[in-house]
């Protein structure tokens, strides 16, 4: 992949350069300047397919200089430039060909004239068993498959990284055929073939890639034999074998089961007729192992980001609902969607005067601790912890999961925490006891990640957040106040004290509020 090596008084820094690149001062510039004399979005390079990375000034105030030259619009970059970004020097550089390779529209309908096989790499034979084997060609081509899958398992092993293992298979792909050039094309998200490796005997060739191979291959999913372009008059008018002096060419798809995952092509600039169709199904049987590989890479990925995915969201959210949210099962919207929700905050009253004479050091386990409990009790009712504020908490019941009990689940969460904070004060027998106020209220929000694009969080905001929040703080210790919207949903089910109504900030009228005293018990009849 071609990179830029940004060199400034401070520091020197390599970036991997993308398809889009925006260098600027602002924070959503993929490469950013912290430069006075850099544009907000100072200038752009990109990956133009045919051309390679150009680099396009954004009307920036300073200009963007290529080799001490200020360009008026846009330039082609080629590897050594020299980029003056502000006060920063820049140097380009492509060790990766992405702009090496072009791709040269042949006129449709050319590439059947010289398309000596085809392979169907969707239904390969099995293996015979031994007692079945008459054929010595039989036998042989069976232990080549063996042999060849053999070899690329023990080069690879156990290795991931898929682009290692490209480079991997393209050098034992030049042990078993005689080729000069070796690529991997690879499909992108909206089904693109993309460069992803490659291995040339000569490192400074550059390759016209024929696009009508390229498409033939992709549309018909076959493997195609080439032969001998110089001296074959049906490949007269092929233009970008001609030119590269291609005398023989291999091609296959990279399938798994209906998949396209990419083509391979490999090429001979010496040999006539250097391909049979023995090659064709030798280099097919590599593209069938690649797939394989990459579908381990793909699964190997997965496995990790699932367990990420699964170790974040066990921190805001109840085991079961967390496997939930990783298997599929519970959708979290990464754009904001509206919902009914219930909010609880939760404060340690006088806190900073209590902690004043502890050490860090306990202030921090007791927190903890104290946390450690609330969580649990909290994800017993299945509630979401939106975050931690200092020594507060804010949870949520609502998203991204709902349940028609929400608010009643929200108070009965509140009842027992206050509960449990009696046995914790006598098990820590510290000097201060632990006391907090808790704010709840329901209404709708607005739920899905906010935050960067380096660091997000899954959250809900609004004005019944804010409510809660100002609930919170009207609460006084050992209080759970509900709002109004809260109470209709629970006043069949809680002992309630109604209270003077409470004036908060952003609100024209006072909120009716309600202390809940606990849970009512059901008389039984014997």
């Amino acid at each position: 992949m071609a990179r830029l090596i940004v060199f400034s008084d401070k520091d020197r820094r390599e970036v991997d350069l993308l398809d889009q690149n925006t260098i600027g001062r602002l924070p959503k510039c993929r490469i950013r300047f912290h430069d006075r004399i850099v544009s907000n979005e100072h200038c752009h390079i990109f990956l133009d397919r045919r051309r390679g990375y150009v680099i396009r000034d954004l009307k920036s105030l300073n200009g963007t200089f290529v080799n001490g030259r200020r360009i008026d619009n846009e330039q082609v970059l080629h590897n050594g430039d020299e980029v003056i970004i502000g006060n920063s020097r820049c140097i380009f550089n492509e060790n990766f060909p992405g702009n090496m390779v072009r791709m040269i529209n042949d006129t449709d309908g050319r590439l059947q004239s010289y398309v000596l096989s085809k392979v169907d790499t969707t239904s390969q034979k099995k293996f015979l068993p031994e007692m079945e084997i008459t054929d010595l060609k039989i036998l042989r081509a069976d232990y080549e498959k063996l042999r060849v899958a053999y070899e690329l398992q023990r080069e690879i092993g156990f290795q991931t990284e898929i682009d290692v293992i490209l480079e991997q298979i393209l050098e034992r792909t030049f042990e078993f055929l005689n080729c000069d050039r070796g690529f991997i094309f690879t499909t992108d998200m909206k089904g693109e073939l993309i460069l992803r490796a490659y291995k040339l005997h000569n490192p400074k060739e550059n390759l016209l890639v024929s696009s009508t191979l390229i498409r033939s291959i992709q549309k018909e999913r076959i493997g195609v034999i080439s032969s001998d372009a110089l001296v074959d008059s049906r490949f007269n008018q092929a233009d970008s074998i001609i030119s590269q002096n291609i005398r023989s060419t291999l091609g296959v798809p990279i399938l798994h089961q209906e998949d396209l995952l990419g083509i391979m092509i490999i090429d001979s600039l010496v040999s006539a007729n250097a391909y049979s169709e023995k090659d064709l199904h030798l280099l097919t049987n590599i593209a069938n192992q690649t797939a394989q590989f990459m579908k381990n890479s793909q699964m190997a990925k997965k496995i990790k980001d699932d367990a990420l995915m699964r170790e974040r969201f066990q921190r805001l959210l109840s085991p079961n609902l967390a496997d939930m949210v990783v298997s599929g099962e519970l959708k979290v919207e990464r754009g904001g969607e509206n919902r009914q929700t219930t909010v609880l905050f939760a404060d340690i009253r006088d806190f900073t005067a209590k902690s004043e004479n502890m050490k860090a050091t306990e202030v921090l386990q007791m927190l903890n601790e104290y946390f450690e409990m609330m969580v649990e009790i909290v994800f017993q009712h299945e509630g979401t912890v939106d975050k931690f504020i200092g020594d507060g908490m804010m949870v949520v019941w609502g998203a991204p999961m709902s349940h028609e009990d929400d608010p009643a689940r929200a108070v009965r969460a509140a009842v027992e925490i206050q509960s449990a904070l009696v046995g914790f004060n006598e098990i820590h027998q510290t000097k201060e006891k632990i006391q907090i106020g808790i704010g709840i209220n329901t209404g709708n929000v607005v739920a899905g990640y906010i935050g960067s694009t380096r660091t997000m969080s899954y959250s809900v905001v609004g004005d019944t957040v804010n409510t809660a929040s100002r609930l919170c703080k009207a609460a006084k210790a050992g209080q759970i106040i509900v709002s109004e919207d809260t109470f209709g949903y629970v006043q069949d089910i809680f002992e309630f004290e109604r209270l003077e109504p409470i004036l908060a900030k952003g609100k024209f009228r006072p909120i009716q509020v309600f202390n809940i005293l606990g849970e009512k018990c059901l008389d039984t009849q014997i």
